[in-house]
């Protein structure tokens, strides 16, 4: 795997982990919304430089381990 593959691989794993949080997120709001009388705003979707943080953070990890 060249170091451009890792690379991307990192960042997909961090897209993937910030879209389930995004995900859990929602469905807790949704069934908050559906099922009492309050409503909660709905999360936003997880900008793209939350998911490059993410992505360092795992890259720094797999690096100094």
């Amino acid at each position: 795997m060249t170091p451009y593959e890792l690379r991307f691989e990192i960042f997909k794993q961090a897209y993937a982990h910030a879209t389930d949080e995004y995900h859990a997120e929602y469905n807790i709001v949704d069934n908050h919304n559906q099922n009492t009388g309050s409503k909660w705003n709905y999360p936003s979707f997880p900008p793209y430089e939350k998911i490059e943080q993410l992505a360092e953070k795992i890259n720094n990890f797999v690096s100094s381990k």
